[in-house]
């Protein structure tokens, strides 16, 4: 499988929030620029885990502010798994 991208993880996210209108960047911030909740966010991470086939746990979520840290978050996984 080759390593997620930005619009790997944006298409996902897109499954769950409208983004239309948004221009997602690895800056943008989850929750301000980003209209996700934390139940959004709990649907967004388990369909991450279930496609990559990771378990992001508690100290790589609580790390996580923009989109650059999720994607982040899922490579680092990635490379231990």
């Amino acid at each position: 499988m080759s390593p997620p991208t930005l619009r790997n993880l944006t298409e996902i996210l897109g499954a769950y929030v409208d983004l239309s209108a948004l221009d997602v960047t690895e800056a943008s911030t989850l929750g301000d620029d980003i209209p996700v909740d934390s139940q959004d966010m709990l649907r967004v991470i388990s369909r991450i885990q279930a496609v990559y086939g990771i378990t992001l746990k508690a100290p790589d979520l609580f790390r996580v502010a923009t989109m650059g840290d999720l994607l982040a978050a899922v490579r680092r996984r990635l490379s231990v798994a």
